[in-house]
């Protein structure tokens, strides 16, 4: 599905100016663009810009979205820099400073801008590769409003060679709690002509600071580059929603043992989600007795 484009200019200053086709929007993407050009033509990190992105630049890329724009972009960039890293070589070789070899190629009329493209290889399987992770759980509920708290979460990714692993943890984090909300609070309801009900947060319960685990331990595998990815690395937002069934079945057994203790026993039962504060008080049941004052 992926594809996208990127625009590297050096100027007389030695600076460098890039453009992709994908957008920024807090993911990091422009980070991790930088990391590798700087990277690719070998030259600090603090002369690379990344600017503006436009169609009139580089037109006909994909959506930005999904999680693996950031890595097209980034492939596409060093593609871009290869290009530049051969135009620049016969300077970069006699030992010069970054400055002075851009100075000596633009006397000699060399051309420093480059474009590249870059889309994954088709395979065949439906996608290039797979991110993997692992996740434990522990929850507490309380019987008696059904409300939930995340005592302690623990989650290991294999992201390969990480473009940037700042950036990947805060990413792994958000994706995380985003599922979080999907799984505990994020209820659609919908009347009888299909009207939607839950159309503000009055309703409509996003996760805020307070639903974020007690202990959130979020770990990187090491030494683990993906040889199908852009320098090794794999996409690093969304793949960990896809282990918020710790938390579902951490709370699914804390219901159970809730169960146990009001006498309804340990027999299987239905639980739905999201899991709402009514869901988890109907499947704990009456506690009867329990709940008489002596």
């Amino acid at each position: 599905y992926y594809s996208s484009g990127a625009l590297v200019c050096i100027y007389s200053d030695g600076t460098v100016l890039v453009s992709t086709g994908g957008s920024e929007i807090g993911q990091g993407l422009d980070t991790k663009v930088a990391l590798c050009v700087a990277n690719a033509l070998d030259t600090p990190l603090e002369k690379i810009q990344v600017g503006p992105r436009e169609t009139s630049k580089i037109p006909n890329n994909t959506a930005t979205g999904g999680s693996g724009t950031s890595e097209n972009c980034c492939g596409a960039a060093v593609a871009a820099c290869e290009k530049l890293v051969a135009a620049m070589k016969p300077y970069r070789e006699t030992g010069k400073s970054w400055e002075d070899a851009v100075t000596a190629a633009i006397a000699d009329k060399v051309s420093l801008v480059a474009t590249g493209w870059f889309s994954f290889p088709k395979s065949e399987n439906a996608n290039g590769y797979a991110t993997y992770g692992a996740a434990v759980a522990e929850t507490m509920i309380d019987v008696l409003t059904g409300e939930v708290r995340v005592e302690r979460v623990d989650i290991l990714m294999d992201l390969g060679t990480q473009l940037d692993a700042a950036i990947d943890l805060g990413q792994l984090q958000g994706g995380f709690v985003m599922a979080l909300g999907f799984l505990l609070t994020e209820e659609l309801k919908i009347d009888a002509s299909g009207t939607l009900l839950s159309i503000g947060t009055w309703d409509y319960k996003i996760p805020t600071a307070y639903d974020i685990p007690v202990e959130f331990n979020v770990s990187l595998l090491k030494d683990s580059p993906n040889p199908f990815g852009v320098k090794g690395s794999k996409a690093s937002a969304e793949p960990v929603m896809c282990l918020i069934p710790s938390v579902f079945m951490a709370v699914k057994n804390a219901i159970y043992a809730a169960r146990a203790d009001s006498g309804a026993g340990s027999g299987w039962f239905p639980l739905s989600t999201p899991l709402t504060t009514d869901k988890i008080r109907a499947a704990i049941g009456d506690l009867g007795a329990q709940m008489t004052v002596p």
